[in-house]
């Protein structure tokens, strides 16, 4: 029976830590969010829903081609930011 709600079972995959919070920007709530991609020590910030969204599309996209310049798609940025979790 193939459930259309779950993908197949695969080994291959990947485990990313997403963080997502809400800062104090004077008298307003912000959205603030940060990602740890696998296999990777840098953690990557975002203000924009949006961007972290795009951010986590092209990764995923670019995990499977083998040369990532074929994909003619550049990679937007994450918001550094130097606090420690």
């Amino acid at each position: 029976m193939n459930d259309d709600t779950h993908p197949p079972a695969s080994t291959e995959h990947e485990v990313y830590l997403l963080r997502v919070w809400y800062e104090s920007d004077g008298a307003r709530p912000v959205w603030r969010a940060s990602v740890l991609l696998p296999n990777d020590s840098q953690r990557r910030y975002f203000a924009v829903p949006a961007t972290l969204l795009e951010f986590l599309g092209l990764h995923v996209v670019r995990q499977h081609r083998p040369d990532p310049s074929q994909s003619g798609q550049a990679v937007p940025r994450a918001i550094t930011d130097p606090r420690s979790d």
